[in-house]
């Protein structure tokens, strides 16, 4: 089956490397297929009665699961930014790759853009701006991250796509309960005014709720709409924007050292880009399969994402990828210490407005208080789900994805 998938949200960072996932795929599929070809022309009349009947077994077992494969033919990636990969593609064309201007809010724009496609990637999200204390939810947040993700919905299904994997993140579930190794089933619920991170956090919940809601849904064309919702940690590697940049500058705004951010021993995950990505393509291929019923059964459901990076506190995750930029570590400083130098720099700034009195255009080397509060809560869970029903492992190890990253952040800083 040729298939042509859509990466929503395909110019952003996590987007850019689901294309190049979805592209080394497509090869390995190419590859695949040649290969069958290639044991198929290799066959001869010589074959004895038992090695026929035997290999007859194996065709029919074969063809059973080649049933469920499939080949992809098309990527296309839909963004109101143009695509400009930072990513390097496999050599070759194994799929085409197409990019169309289309904005998740426009209902219409988006449904005519999903004609002829059989699943979705939707990547595309506000995400937080952790230099500032409300983290940048306005009201276009609201339109993409709930609103959008209503008419992604709504779209596949007047569009008959079949499949659709959602990316939402781990902060749906951070509400100040500390997360050990738990699975999807055993994390606590935790109430939407509790959530840490407000509400960008209550706009990812929702986003998740209609996404799992619409699993089962028949499409337009009688089809049956697939979906699954995956949730990472924090995201770091080539195109990162947000995470390690953000401690950059702080860091050069305090004396080149690494900034003090949230409880020293609360541990928190972190993984590559690369990975996450790989853990879309999984899904994907999951549910075109049709392989969901007993234990791999995880349609409708969300699941959590990690790789082999190893947990820490949040200046101890940035270290590996900040010390060879030749910055000094950090002072570990307790979070109520941090927190009330963060109070002091908010108030003064505020008396400095009353009085009028204009500051130096100086970056704070202080965080934000949401940013320093979502570094103090451990959020450590377990990606068995993942491993056991999508197949996933991360492809990248720990050294590797270290390398690949410190080569980014060198050339971007």
């Amino acid at each position: 089956e040729e298939l042509t998938v859509v990466v929503l949200g395909g110019s952003g960072f996590l987007g850019q490397h689901v294309v190049s996932e979805l592209l080394t795929e497509a090869q390995k599929m190419s590859a695949a297929v040649d290969v069958s070809q290639e044991v198929a022309a290799a066959d001869t009349e010589t074959e004895t009665k038992i090695e026929t009947e035997m290999k007859t077994e194996a065709r029919v077992e074969d063809k059973t699961k080649a049933s469920h494969r499939c080949c992809i033919k098309e990527i296309r990636v839909l963004d109101v930014k143009p695509y400009q990969p930072c990513t390097v593609s496999p050599a070759g064309e194994p799929a085409k790759v197409l990019y169309q201007k289309c904005d998740v809010r426009d209902l219409s724009q988006l449904t005519e853009a999903l004609a002829g496609v059989a699943a979705v990637i939707n990547c595309s999200a506000v995400t937080p701006d952790f230099t500032r204390d409300d983290m940048g939810c306005d009201h276009y947040m609201q339109e993409v991250n709930v609103d959008g993700v209503m008419n992604v919905v709504k779209a596949c299904c007047q569009a008959g796509v079949s499949v659709l994997v959602h990316t939402s993140d781990v902060s749906v579930k951070m509400g100040g309960i500390k997360l050990l190794e738990h699975t999807e089933t055993l994390t606590p619920s935790t109430p939407e005014k509790d959530l840490l991170l407000g509400d960008y956090a209550r706009m990812r919940l929702r986003a998740e709720g209609m996404v799992l809601a619409a699993h089962g849904t028949p499409t337009s064309t009688g089809a049956t709409l697939q979906t699954m919702v995956l949730r990472p940690p924090l995201i770091y590697g080539e195109g990162d924007t947000t995470f390690v940049p953000l401690l950059l500058s702080l860091a050069r705004a305090g004396g080149s050292r690494i900034p003090s951010v949230g409880n020293p021993e609360a541990f928190l995950q972190a993984a590559y880009v690369g990975n996450v990505a790989v853990a879309h393509v999984c899904a994907l291929l999951h549910l075109v399969s049709g392989d969901n019923e007993g234990m791999r059964r995880c349609g409708g459901l969300p699941v959590y994402v990690s790789d082999d990076t190893p947990p820490n506190n949040l200046q101890g995750l940035a270290e590996p990828f900040l010390l060879p930029l030749g910055l000094l570590p950090s002072k570990n400083l307790s979070y109520w210490i941090v927190s009330f130098m963060i109070m002091l720099a908010s108030l003064w700034a505020f008396t400095c407005s009353l009085l009028g009195i204009k500051r130096k255009n100086k970056q704070s080397s202080l965080p934000s208080l949401f940013f320093h509060r979502f570094a103090s809560t451990i959020t450590v869970v377990n990606r068995m789900r993942a491993e056991l029903c999508l197949g996933y492992t991360p492809p990248y190890s720990w050294g590797q994805s270290q390398e690949r990253s410190n080569s980014y952040y060198a050339n971007s800083s």
